[in-house]
C-alpha cells in the first residue's frame, strides 16, 4: 500500500513469528498487503479492520507458538476459490473449500509458525439465522 489508511483498530491480532520477512511473504501470498515493515515487526492488512501484527518471536517455545490460535477472516463468496488456490500454492498441496453446517464454505490453512487462518464465505445470503440453526421462527 502506498498511502496506508491509518485508523484506530477496535481489535487486531498480534502473532509472534520466527521470521518476520518470511511471514510477510506468506501473508502477502494470501492477499494481505503490507502497511509497514521493520526487522522485528510488520503490520499486514487484508482489508479495513482485518489487520494482523507480526512481531519477532522473543523466546516463545517453538512447540507452543501458534498452538490453539485460530483466526477467522470473512471474505466474499467469489474470493474463496482464489484464496484456496493461493493457499494450495503456499503449502504445496490442494486445499479445497469445505462446506459447514452454518451456511459457509471455509478454507483453513496454517502459517509457517503454526497459526491457523480460516477464510470463510457465506453460501446463501438469503437464509435466515433461524433457517441455518434449524429453528422455527415465532
Amino acid at each position: 500500500m502506498s498511502d496506508p489508511d491509518v485508523y484506530p483498530m477496535p481489535l487486531f491480532v498480534q502473532l509472534a513469528v520466527s521470521n518476520v520477512g518470511e511471514s510477510v511473504a506468506w501473508y502477502s501470498a494470501l492477499g494481505f498487503e503490507t502497511i509497514y515493515e521493520m526487522p522485528t515487526m510488520a503490520h499486514v492488512r487484508r482489508e479495513k479492520y482485518a489487520d494482523v501484527m507480526l512481531v519477532a518471536d522473543r523466546g516463545i517455545d517453538a512447540d507452543r507458538r501458534g498452538a490453539g490460535v485460530r483466526t477467522y477472516v470473512t471474505v466474499e463468496r467469489d474470493e474463496l476459490d482464489d484464496i484456496a488456490a493461493r493457499a494450495s500454492e503456499q503449502v504445496g498441496e490442494t486445499i479445497d473449500p469445505e462446506p459447514t453446517a452454518w451456511n459457509t464454505r471455509e478454507v483453513s490453512v496454517t502459517d509457517p509458525d503454526g497459526y491457523e487462518l480460516v477464510f470463510s464465505a457465506v453460501v446463501d445470503a438469503d437464509r435466515t439465522f433461524a433457517d441455518v440453526m434449524g429453528e422455527e421462527t415465532p
